[in-house]
């Protein structure tokens, strides 16, 4: 028997974990079409494709490489989508940030659609971090 257990480890689980979250963050997105605060503004709509995209096809691609045990990479890929995708969404919603921190929407505050999406989206960008650094096999 050789060395190399093909059994699971802790780091695997944590991975497709990861990847779970950010096709959740990406179906959630799509699903309210990031509109958040008040409809009526156009500040409250942060819609992009490409972050949908990035968050799904990066789980999806994330679970094709740990299916064919190229690990390392679905690693990387399950750290590198979301952090891409909170970049976009940073640059795509700042002006509702800005206008729920001046005033202009502080009768409501964050929309908790808006607070669920980034709740959804650090997680798996944090969890997919620590993927990284954790073993995705058992030693023998």
């Amino acid at each position: 028997m050789s060395n190399t257990s093909s059994k699971k480890g802790f780091g695997f689980y944590v991975l497709l974990l990861a990847a779970v979250l950010a096709v959740a963050a990406g179906v959630y997105f799509l699903v309210i079409h990031g509109t958040f605060g008040l409809d009526s503004t156009h500040n409250g709509d942060c819609y992009d494709p490409l972050i949908t995209a990035l968050l799904i096809g990066g789980a999806a691609l994330a679970v094709i490489l740990a299916l064919i045990k190229k690990y390392g990479l679905a690693s990387a890929v399950t750290a590198i989508a979301p952090g891409v995708a909170i970049c976009l969404f940073v640059h795509k919603c700042y002006w509702y940030v800005v206008d729920v921190f001046i005033g202009i929407d502080e009768k409501h505050g964050f929309d908790p659609r808006f607070i669920t999406f980034v709740a959804l989206i650090a997680a798996a960008f944090v969890i997919g971090e620590v993927a990284i650094y954790v073993r995705k096999t058992k030693k023998a």
